[in-house]
């Protein structure tokens, strides 16, 4: 795992220079602290930094071929480097390295733009044929390797993380009244915008080609389900043999490798599949909380681990800093995405990192086989009609006031379109409470309708629970979760690698009929019935619980001065673009007793946390 940088001057701009380069490098060092390079000959500079994790004498970047025609910056692994190696050299390939980043260049060499449809893994790379004049960024098919760039007029510049672009000097970033909002509604960003009008996210499964003053944005995959097979026993046989391999896969490492162990089924599936393939004992982490409201995972992962034979590890956390913490995790994201369960990510590779320096997890897996509550709400909504549902939104505004929220909101969206109820469980702040807390300056640059409208895309050709399914698959996965893991493990420099994300494993589970997922309330059930070859019947049962810190707690209690502090004053930097007297009524409110807006309040004080380190 790395971080790359770079920079395209066809106009000789005054920030092409070997030191600016340097500069954006040093920014990313933590996302590879073992190693550094560059490569600077105008038009084009590449800087990297590595984390040394296959060929760790031999992997230096950036990386030409033969002839030094051809230049190559990446961040990733590619898991099946060692076949793509064999079939390459076959063809007469002849290799100097051990590493899959000599394989990416091999590859460009065979099949010319081609190249990156052959490759499986997660990855973001930079590529330069000087031949050609011609630079390729791409992203993985899922996008769990970030890729951020920046058109400069005929200029471009690229990083993976937006603090290496702000090193630059002269570069001018404006704040884009649309992410706000859109960070108002969702708690992130989507993709492709950032919060800068300027900097943009390169979408997964998409290469960016500049070529003799051209530029095009190309889609090298598309999400294409297989078709199920005929029966739900043949399912779980096909998805099992799936995870299988995509767990071998990711047992690839010259370095101390292990996993993120929770006590659920999906961490627990992936540690038992590993256990099974490893020949020495699996090393297991997991990070407990004393007091504070905190559900404890703890006891079942070390049920599990106990069960499963694995080096477990296990850190009890007393007390936090949370002030400090946010600080850091804020700095870290480099534009507002308020997942609450970045603090603890963070601590949990901060800690797994004392041992390792490759981690599996189980993200992707509640996307893919609907293990949030939110899939059976929508199962519920979807059968109330129309009329029903707006008699529904009449009695749930009524009830407000004594419900505490409870009911109230999932009444609220009784009877919506399929995109509407997507985009009303996925809201924190609803539209009316955004309107009045964003000033009519950045109002008025708000396209009408623009968030439903991006949804409804996703339902078009799909329908029902996989249609919900394939649009957090698309939206909520790279641009929240993914983002959250990657930088809160590359903060450590861990890497984290995602077995569920697999593509192959991505689309044999999108291929599934919906009621093989969710079924009368059941969630997961194919996955469960594969885990049952692996895990004990107690494991089976428990309910979803996910890596929630109590958060509503924190600004109440221990965070209440820092958020006061912070968001009731007259010099807060949100003044530019939130209304004052609005936006302190929530946080009064809330602080009065007002439950419901705990996680309001929490982007708020994420937002204005962004503006202080930012503007």
């Amino acid at each position: 795992m790395c971080g790359i940088v770079g920079m395209l001057a066809n106009s000789s701009p005054p920030w092409l220079s070997r030191q600016v380069l340097e500069n954006m490098t040093s920014a990313i060092r933590h996302r590879g602290p073992d190693d550094s390079g560059i490569y600077f000959s105008a038009p084009v500079a590449l800087g990297h930094r590595r984390l040394s994790i296959i060929d760790v004498a031999g992997g230096h970047q950036p990386m030409s071929n033969g002839d030094e025609s051809i230049w190559l910056v990446f961040n990733g692994e590619i898991y099946n480097h060692g076949k793509l190696r064999c079939s390459l050299a076959d063809a007469g390939h002849e290799y100097k390295s051990s590493c899959d980043t000599e394989t990416i260049l091999h590859l460009y060499a065979e099949y010319g733009l081609d190249f990156v449809k052959h490759l499986e893994g997660m990855f973001a790379l930079a590529l330069w044929d000087s031949a050609r004049k011609r630079l390729i960024l791409a992203r993985d098919r899922i996008g769990i390797k970030p890729l951020y760039y920046s058109h400069q007029g005929a200029d471009l510049l690229f990083a993976s993380e937006i603090k290496a672009l702000k090193t630059v000097p002269g570069l001018k970033l404006e704040v884009d009244p649309q992410a706000l909002d859109s960070f108002l509604a969702l708690q992130y960003i989507p993709g492709p915008g950032t919060i800068y009008k300027e900097v943009k996210k390169l979408p997964p499964g998409h290469m960016l080609i500049i070529e003799n003053g051209r530029t095009r944005l190309e889609a090298y995959w598309e999400l294409n389900p297989t078709t199920p097979p005929a029966s739900f026993e043949e399912g779980c046989h096909l998805l099992r043999k799936a995870l299988e391999q995509a767990i071998s896969d990711r047992l690839m490492s010259d370095v101390p490798l292990g996993a993120f162990l929770s006590g659920g089924v999906d961490s627990s599936l992936i540690v038992a599949m590993m256990v099974k393939q490893s020949r020495l004992p699996v090393q297991t982490f997991t990070i407990g909380f004393e007091g504070g409201g905190w559900h404890s995972e703890t006891p079942f992962a070390q049920e599990m681990a106990t069960y499963l034979g694995t080096d477990h590890h296990v850190q009890m956390v007393e007390a936090l800093d949370l002030q400090s913490l946010l600080q850091e995790v804020v700095h870290q994201f480099d534009e507002p995405l308020a997942d609450v369960a970045a603090i603890p990510t963070l601590l949990l590779s901060r800690y797994a990192r004392r041992s390792i320096t490759v981690c599996l997890t189980g993200e992707g897996a509640d996307e893919l086989f609907a293990g949030y509550r939110r899939y059976r709400a929508e199962r519920l909504m979807a059968h109330f009609p129309v009329w029903g549902g707006a008699v529904a939104r009449g009695m749930g505004r009524l009830l407000a006031p004594v419900s505490g929220g409870r009911g109230d909101r999932f009444m609220a969206g009784l009877g919506l379109p399929a995109p509407d109820r997507f985009l009303h469980l996925r809201t924190v702040i609803p539209p009316g409470l955004r309107r009045r807390l964003l000033l009519p300056a950045v109002r008025e640059h708000l396209p009408e309708d623009y968030l439903s409208n991006r949804f409804a895309t996703h339902f078009q050709a799909r329908s029902g629970l996989n249609a919900h399914l394939t649009a957090d698959l698309k939206e909520w996965l790279p641009d929240d979760l993914l983002m959250k893991v990657d930088k809160m493990s590359m903060l450590t420099s861990l890497e984290a690698r995602v077995p569920f994300l697999d593509h192959r494993v991505v689309e044999i589970a999108t291929g599934f009929p919906a009621n093989w997922k969710l079924h009368k309330g059941n969630d997961k059930l194919l996955l469960r019935r594969v885990a049952r070859e692996y895990l004990p019947a107690s494991i089976m049962n428990r309910p979803k619980h996910g890596f929630m810190p109590p958060v509503s707690k924190w600004l109440a209690g221990e965070l209440r001065p820092f958020v006061e502090s912070t968001l009731m004053t007259p010099e807060a930097a949100s003044w530019t673009f939130l209304d004052q007297h609005e936006t302190q009524a929530v946080v009064n409110r809330y602080m009065a007793g007002d439950k419901r807006l705990f996680l309001a309040v929490w982007l708020l004080l994420n937002l204005e946390i962004w503006f202080r380190q930012n503007l």
